[in-house]
């Protein structure tokens, strides 16, 4: 499970060929290889399902998993064996399951997120059938690049969307939803997820972001907008530093980790935008592809898609 952006999905079920307790066992060594050492407990019900996707952007992961009601322990026994130090942050999208740490305890269900460290032990209770967005990062990371300690992050600690750690949230969601139908596209949004993540826990802590975390935020801002507005043609980069109320100059800074600054995000999200318009509508001309991509002249269109996807809008379409 450690490939770039490459997107692994394991599903396992009882059945005929597989009872519910072999199928059980199967999936607690798969839920140990995705995360940390765990110690997880099923609860009755007579059949088993679970699934886990997942993928590793550099040194994110970024996993959806979904089961039927069990308990998931992180013990100190099992912190003892390993030496494994992560802070993971749980954004459910479907049920509600109950995490313990620190004294604290939080009913998380979806459109909240909350984070654990995987240092100290903790369970969670999901009394029902649940599915969450996990992101996991190395603690250490945390603390080299933005000067976080493990006793500032807010373990146990509910916080709903309209919260900024809510609003980094509702990113990671969608690019896991991402991971399934265009898993380079999800490799492109999670290039600033460690920043983001950052932001996210120094904000939950109440600490002045530095200046990673305040771009980290800011990026996503202008992500969005650009998302939302690349099918226009006009837009360019002083259209997207004057939309986001920012100067060039720190919109540049923002993307600092961007080769090509905001200009090849923008061209990328247009070659996306055309790619899935050369797949899913057959029908159209390639001039009312480069049209509706926000490109200025199908012979721009031409030279771009060219660079970023190796061949030709047509060839393109052949292959889809």
């Amino acid at each position: 499970m450690d490939a770039s952006g490459a997107v692994d999905r394991i599903e396992v079920r009882s059945g005929p060929e597989q009872s519910s307790a072999e199928a059980f066992e199967r999936w607690e060594a798969q839920v140990n290889a995705a995360y940390v050492p765990l110690a997880v407990s099923p609860k009755p019900t007579g059949r088993f399902h679970g699934y886990i996707e997942h993928a590793r952007y550099d040194e994110l992961d970024l996993s959806v998993i979904g089961s039927v009601p069990q308990v998931i322990a992180r013990t100190a026994p099992l912190i003892s064996r390993t030496n494994d130090e992560y802070l993971l942050a749980s954004i459910p999208t479907m049920g509600v399951a109950r995490l313990h740490q620190d004294g604290r305890i939080a009913d998380v269900g979806p459109g909240g997120i909350t984070f654990y460290d995987s240092t100290r032990p903790y369970h969670w209770d999901a009394r029902g059938e649940f599915e969450q967005v996990v992101v996991q990062v190395p603690l250490s990371r945390l603390r080299d690049r933005y000067g976080l300690e493990n006793r500032e992050i807010p373990t146990a600690t509910i916080f709903s969307s309209d919260t900024a750690p809510g609003i980094v949230a509702q990113f990671f969601r969608g690019v896991a939803g991402l991971q399934r139908t265009d898993p380079t596209g999800a490799a492109l949004l999670a290039e600033p997820g460690m920043d983001l993540l950052a932001a996210a826990v120094v904000a939950a802590s109440g600490r002045t972001p530095r200046d990673q975390s305040a771009d980290a935020l800011n990026r996503q801002r202008v992500l969005a907008f650009m998302r939302n507005n690349c099918a226009d043609p006009d837009l360019g980069v002083d259209r997207i530093a004057e939309g986001c109320r920012m100067s060039r100059r720190t919109l540049y800074r923002v993307f600092g980790e961007f080769e090509g600054g905001p200009g090849t995000v923008l061209r990328r999200m247009r070659i996306e935008r055309a790619c899935d318009l050369l797949r899913n509508a057959p029908q159209l001309p390639l001039s009312a592809v480069a049209k509706a991509s926000g490109f200025l002249t199908e012979r721009s269109f031409y030279r771009s898609f060219r660079l970023e996807m190796g061949t030709t809008p047509g060839a393109f379409r052949a292959l889809a």
